[in-house]
């Protein structure tokens, strides 16, 4: 897949989903990752790759990292479309590379389907739980969903929300509680879009533009009264 000759200076991702995802196997497919230097005043992308097909859990994606002697920050940004609805969360993952060679896992979160990892809770004992809530990010009480996982298993894992109930263009967000002191636990990711958009949905200006641009064009021969 990867089409770089020097392996030893290139960073590997190891891009992994959850068991339960299943690609479509018909219509069109298209997946496009993404890579930018994270610069505190312009990002500069490094690759961005485009294939005309879906990939399964735990496949591999290259890139180039031509510097030595600093680290470097990088933005990962994996979308899938299967006729041209999206299959991912729009989300943003970031790696930092010291040296090369260089393998990372990214997980990635599907639709109905959001990767989440927790503080470890080191004054908790195992057997305690903590609960996690995915919740509206303005309104804590409207939840879409409440798991609860000891202390070990809490840590990373796949939490399952239903799709139908997220509300496209708005903003959710995940926090976490131990039972025991109820105190509050890191969780990550702190805020998530449910409902990214489709594939190529343009901004009002840019379809206000493509309908003019549709419509014939008059010309001054067609006015009423003629220029002389």
């Amino acid at each position: 897949m990867s089409l770089l000759p020097d392996r030893a200076s290139a960073v590997t991702l190891n891009f992994s989903l959850p068991a339960a995802f299943q690609i479509p196997l018909d219509g069109e497919n298209e997946t496009i990752v993404s890579v930018e230097v994270v610069n505190p005043k312009l990002s500069t992308l490094v690759k961005e790759q485009r294939f005309a097909r879906l990939f399964e859990d735990n496949w591999k994606f290259e890139f180039p990292h031509p510097y030595t002697d600093i680290g470097v920050k990088y933005r990962i940004t994996v979308r899938m479309f299967h006729n041209r609805q999206p299959l991912l969360l729009d989300q943003e993952h970031f790696v930092i590379v010291n040296k090369v060679p260089h393998r990372q896992t990214v997980h990635l979160s599907t639709i109905g389907l959001l990767y989440v990892e927790a503080q470890e809770a080191e004054s908790v004992p195992t057997e305690e739980t903590v609960t996690i809530s995915l919740h509206e990010a303005d309104s804590p009480e409207v939840e879409l969903a409440r798991v609860s996982h000891d202390e070990q298993t809490a840590t990373s894992f796949y939490l399952k929300y239903d799709p139908a109930s997220v509300t496209p263009g708005k903003r959710y967000a995940l926090s976490g509680i131990e039972n025991r002191y109820h105190q509050r636990i890191s969780i990550t990711p702190g805020h998530v879009e449910l409902s990214p958009p489709p594939r190529e949905q343009r901004p009002w200006f840019m379809q206000a533009m493509a309908q003019w641009l549709e419509k014939p064009l008059r010309l001054f021969t067609d006015a009423d009264s003629k220029i002389r």
